[in-house]
């Protein structure tokens, strides 16, 4: 099957990086795949470099005609059976440029904002599938009164094998944040702000301290943003050891100096990349129950949930995993397996083509 995905972003994180594994993996089940992208934006060069095809196609916004036209003359060329769009700036041109070409149009939605009115209405008229990336996605579209048929899940995927832990690696870069073989590491990675509950997981490391003394706790929290000032300065105030590494283009590596895995977030998490990036590297992950996250954490079998903003459970949950090696143990080999078996990037594609096996067929 031939299919274009199209992605306007000029930056790289989450989305962008989603949209390269589908599309690779896509490629890697024999599919004709084509991405549309800014020429020169991070994805497009990343795309070249994995072997994806490339096309110019970047919307600047839903008036971008410009861009329509660069999209209509791709469609000519490629011959793509399907048109996905990844971006909402980018839904109302592609579903009107793609159905008048008499394509099927695929709209996947990472956010839980609720689409506009308008919007819905160009779904029941004009899009055949929106791919919801959790079922906390679905439920949300579904509550604004999209038809249950024209929506699917299809979960975030990773290739776990990057993530496999490597000879010396763990060594290398715990002696690079100066941490000792005795060190408890427990790390949190995302944007630094409020919403990640970071500041929660400070004040659980503060308590942690005080009723397990024999612990040597160090928190490593990769990445940045415009709360990191703040976390540094109650880290501080707390007396807690926190290490700030800043953005990483490393991650594969930084896990590895990790002991515990944390992600307390307290906002509308649509899915959550960094736990499963965690699971595939062999970490025991403790989360927050918010949005999608129960779809990935089982409590007590991959990992544990935990009530958002609630610095006392999160502590008896990090110092339960750090005093019973066992039960670790087992949180991490069933995270692992359960990105082997679930959230792989070819179990998303896999997911991905049958929605689209429906939609042609239909």
């Amino acid at each position: 099957m031939n299919i274009l995905i199209i992605n306007s972003s000029k930056a790289y994180g989450g989305l962008e990086n989603q949209t390269l594994h589908l599309a690779r993996a896509l490629l890697a089940r024999g599919h004709g795949i084509v991405l549309g992208c800014a020429a020169g934006s991070p994805v497009y060069e990343n795309a070249l470099r994995s072997g994806v095809p490339v096309e110019d196609i970047a919307f600047r916004n839903s008036g971008d005609l410009i861009a329509a036209c660069r999209m209509r003359a791709a469609v000519r060329r490629r011959n793509p059976e399907v048109v996905a769009a990844t971006m909402g700036k980018e839904y109302w041109p592609v579903a009107l440029t793609a159905k008048l070409a008499g394509r099927k149009v695929v709209f996947i939605r990472h956010m839980a904002d609720p689409l506009k009115k308008s919007t819905r209405q160009l779904v029941r008229m004009a899009v055949d599938n929106v791919v919801a990336v959790s079922g906390f996605v679905r439920d949300g579209l579904l509550e604004t009164g999209l038809p249950a048929g024209r929506i699917s899940v299809v979960h975030n995927g990773i290739e776990p094998g990057r993530f496999a832990p490597q000879p010396g690696v763990r060594d290398a870069v715990r002696s690079d944040f100066h941490f000792s073989d005795g060190d408890l590491v427990i790390g949190a990675a995302g944007a630094l702000n409020a919403g990640k509950g970071l500041f929660v997981l400070l004040e659980a490391a503060s308590r942690l301290q005080r009723e397990h003394p024999q612990l040597k706790i160090k928190l490593l929290m990769a990445g940045e943003g415009e709360g990191r000032g703040a976390l540094e300065r109650k880290a501080g105030a707390l007396g807690v050891d926190a290490v700030f590494s800043g953005r990483r283009l490393d991650m594969e590596r930084i896990y590895h100096a990790m002991d515990i895995f944390v992600f307390p977030s307290i906002c509308r998490e649509t899915f959550g990349m960094v736990v499963i990036e965690a699971m595939a590297a062999g970490l025991p992950v403790i989360a927050s129950s918010v949005g999608g996250v129960p779809e990935i954490v089982e409590n007590g079998e991959n990992g544990i949930l935990v009530p958002p903003g609630d610095p006392d459970s999160l502590a008896r949950a990090i110092g339960l995993v750090a005093e019973e090696a066992g039960l670790a143990q087992r949180l991490a080999a069933n995270g692992k397996k359960s990105v082997e078996t679930r959230f792989s990037a070819q179990a998303m594609a896999a997911s991905f083509e049958s929605v689209l096996k429906k939609i042609t067929q239909a």
